[in-house]
């Protein structure tokens, strides 16, 4: 995701370098038998269901990103889920709700999911981590099931859009890292956004035109070696689930998560899970105009006036 600053709200954030890698080379897609990885859209939307996020998910430039690791991407029908306070994602402990509360199919989530297993849920809101001006564009677990996304991603690059931040925060989800992996080059899809080259087409994108979001050997077979890419498409892959819940599960009776949240020998926090944002990126805003002077010049002068009216006169 341009090179800004940093949020606060940021718990865990890779470095940054725009030092070439050194790797194996970009993937091929004849990386052996085709692997399928599928995707729950959900769409957050208010309470009342009337003011929603927009759905961004770019399928076409995804599926040509993850084809250089012989991995088939599909996307389900997209969930719906009723919930403002889900609309902005102010912190981290918001997202964990989203991901790992709850039984199966809570907040949107496929039943079919669990924590380490697909299909990966990918939630897409109004603002991640808002912070003066500033905002992420992606969010994602490393290794673990869930996709945060700003539907701001449609505006980027006077309404280009950022075609390749659904499929970096999927290689999230599938093990792969900012700098791991022989990550970090500008043409890499893993480099954090702020060093990354943006496609602005499907011509742009690896194996054809500028050669952008190529993929290394090492990143291809650590994807392909996910739990979340099957070796079958599945039921999960060809059909949605049905009758979802689409509105927010009260926090009091909500059932236990699909997935133990305790990890033995000991319970993970929120706060110790691997997470990566993309890089945040400042809002254009117009130039402030500078206070001008007319109004203090002319208080200035009407003081000054007075203090030499007062003034005793020489003799």
């Amino acid at each position: 995701m341009v090179n800004v600053p940093f949020k606060p709200q940021f718990l865990l954030v890779c470095g940054l370098s725009a030092a070439l890698v050194s790797c194996s080379g970009e993937g091929q897609s004849s990386s052996g038998s085709t692997r399928f990885v599928s995707i729950q859209p959900i769409q957050v939307c208010d309470d009342f269901g009337i003011f929603c996020a927009d759905l961004a998910t770019f399928e076409e430039a995804t599926r040509k990103i993850w084809a250089q690791a012989n991995l088939d991407v599909s996307f389900l029908a997209p969930n719906r889920l009723n919930a403002s306070r889900f609309l902005t994602i102010d912190n981290q402990d918001e997202f964990a709700e989203l991901a790992f509360a709850g039984g199966a199919g809570a907040f949107g989530r496929s039943p079919l999911s669990t924590r380490t297993s697909g299909p990966i849920n990918m939630w897409f809101v109004e603002s991640i981590f808002p912070f003066e001006g500033f905002e992420t564009l992606g969010l994602a677990w490393i290794d673990q099931n869930g996709v945060l996304i700003d539907d701001d991603i449609l505006t980027f690059n006077n309404g280009t859009g950022r075609l390749d931040t659904v499929a970096h925060e999927i290689g999230h989800n599938l093990g792969l890292t900012h700098e791991g992996f022989g990550a970090r080059g500008a043409n890499n899809l893993m480099t954090d956004g702020g060093f990354r080259n943006s496609p602005s087409s499907l011509d742009d994108i690896a194996p054809s035109g500028a050669r952008l979001d190529q993929l290394t050997d090492r990143q291809i077979d650590e994807v392909r070696s996910s739990g979340f890419a099957r070796t079958a498409p599945g039921p999960a892959a060809d059909s949605a689930p049905a009758e979802l819940p689409t509105t927010l599960p009260p926090l009091a009776e909500v059932a236990p998560d699909a997935l133990p949240w305790v990890a033995p020998p000991k319970v993970i926090p929120v706060t110790d899970l691997a997470l990566l944002p993309e890089a945040a990126f400042a809002a254009t805003q117009a130039p402030q105009p500078i206070p001008n002077g007319p109004a203090m010049t002319l208080l200035t002068a009407g003081l000054l006036a007075g203090y030499l009216r007062w003034q005793p006169r020489g003799r």
